[in-house]
């Protein structure tokens, strides 16, 4: 058989081997065999490529169907850069190039897609902007992440926005740091990574959290273990901080407070301890569903904890559905500072009457906020029958034991005073004179808040909440010139 190697088209066939000769910058011998290759998969399976070229082109067919629902389920997933570098080649050397190379590419596989690229330099580009053209959004956005992941590590390009619209895709890069540019590409098409690696990990858990989430309606609290064994021992709530540190991977005192506040909103909300929360300048609004009067302020002084070994002193107001938390003011993260020392130090019981003075007199220098130097006041109060609850190893608190409290702390305070069990489970208190008095017995608001606090932080921790306290300060409106407390224990 005689070979003549010299060939012959018409315009009709370039045209149909157009998108190969592109593909081959116009080198004909690289585009026949190509061909030839093809026919050999032809020549052994003559059905093969019209079943594959039927399948891509036709959108109710298995492969199409398959390809399309495959794209559809890996949203929040980032192709590795391996299989996006196989794919491409090392040849890339300018985005001309590269929009050459992907459009050859999707005209392979018939994804009805095309791409179009436009750059500030081609050959080192600060800033580029894709706009991908095809009739399935999944698709457009495959190939967006597809293209992220390439120039990010190739150009150094980030993600700076993106737009999806019914037929395009569109994204804007520019160039940053190395780490930056990969880790927005993450955060636009990988941030379901972390998510399927942990469930891969451990498939048979996960399945069962994710059926429990769904079977409790998401009323589900996800705590630190070590936070909850402080809870089962009654202990203080320092362990509250785990969670933030864990997940952002630095000591909770280095996040500057605006940070902290987000951290907290995003972090907790997700742990179902509170419902949701906005913020307000410095302020954090909580907004929780419990019920019990006495949980919604153990809860509110969990975030005072978080804060305070933050570095930030706060206060809290609490109402049906809300838990506010307000920054303290210098004077009054001195008291607290002052509180915490002297419960840390174990100061003698004697020293109290000394420290509730100067504690009185600086607050001379705080804003007029009742909610606050109330809250100061029954921080006191609680530091003082704790450490007493200490030094006289009380494990129970009775009418018996608290009347014993009262009577001497009233003589280490100089309070002049009465207390007696009036009837079950009630208890009555008569104050006829304080060392702070001013002006014939009349105390002022600021002081009045604040003993006010501290009687009501003895009784709710000797106990409970629950208890009813009815508290009257000597007024000149009332002509009495002592004070009252009836407190109904309602003990079992």
């Amino acid at each position: 058989m005689n070979l003549r190697k010299s060939i012959s088209l018409d315009e009709e066939y370039i045209k149909k081997i157009e998108p190969l000769l592109q593909k081959h910058n116009g080198n004909l011998s690289a585009v026949i065999r190509e061909i030839i290759d093809l026919a050999d998969y032809a020549s052994k399976d003559p059905d093969y490529i019209k079943r594959l070229i039927s399948g891509m082109k036709n959108k109710q067919s298995m492969t199409s169907s398959t390809l399309a629902w495959t794209l559809k389920n890996l949203a929040g997933r980032r192709p590795d850069r391996e299989f996006v570098n196989n794919i491409l080649g090392d040849d890339i050397y300018s985005i001309t190039f590269l929009e050459k190379r992907l459009n050859e590419l999707l005209g392979e596989v018939y994804w009805d897609s095309s791409i179009k690229i436009t750059s500030d330099n081609d050959r080192a580009p600060q800033d580029a902007s894709f706009i991908i053209t095809g009739k399935n959004q999944d698709m457009n956005m495959f190939i967006g992440a597809f293209i992220a992941v390439f120039v990010s590590e190739k150009y150094d390009l980030g993600i700076s926005s993106t737009r999806n619209e019914n037929n395009s895709f569109e994204m804007h890069m520019v160039r940053g740091t190395r780490e930056w540019a990969l880790e927005s590409t993450n955060d636009h098409f990988g941030y379901m990574e972390p998510a399927f690696s942990e469930f891969y990990k451990r498939p048979d858990f996960w399945n069962m959290v994710l059926i429990l989430y769904s079977k409790m309606n998401y009323d589900i609290v996800v705590i630190p273990k070590q936070f909850f064994e402080e809870i089962l021992g009654g202990k203080s709530s320092h362990k509250i901080t785990t969670i933030i540190e864990k997940f952002y991977g630095s000591p909770i005192n280095q996040i500057p407070v605006e940070d902290l506040l987000k951290k907290i909103k995003d972090v907790y909300l997700c742990t179902g301890m509170i419902e949701n929360a906005d913020i307000d300048k410095e302020s954090l609004i909580l907004y929780h569903s419990f019920t019990e009067p006495e949980s919604i302020k153990k809860l509110a002084n969990m975030f005072v904890e978080l804060l305070r070994l933050s570095g930030h002193a706060y206060n809290y107001v609490t109402s049906r559905n809300l838990i506010v938390l307000n920054p303290i003011p210098g004077t009054g993260k001195i008291l607290i500072k002052m509180m915490d020392t002297m419960k840390k130090s174990g100061v003698g019981f004697e020293k109290y009457y000394e420290d509730l003075l100067k504690m009185l007199d600086m607050l001379k220098n705080m804003p007029s906020n009742e909610e606050l130097i109330r809250s100061l006041g029954r921080k006191f109060g609680i530091m003082i029958i704790e450490n007493y609850q200490k030094n006289e190893v009380i494990s129970t608190w009775d009418e018996e034991t608290f009347l014993t409290y009262m009577r001497e702390t009233s003589t280490i305070l100089k309070m002049d005073s009465t207390w007696e069990i009036i009837s079950k489970n009630a208890i009555y208190g008569r104050i006829r004179s304080f060392p702070w008095a001013e002006n014939d017995t009349r105390i002022n608001n600021l002081n009045c808040t604040f003993i006010k606090g501290m009687f009501h932080g003895w009784i709710s921790h000797a106990f409970g909440e629950e208890t009813e306290i009815i508290l009257t300060m000597p007024s000149k409106d009332s002509g009495n010139d002592f004070s009252e407390i009836y407190i109904d224990l309602r003990l079992s």
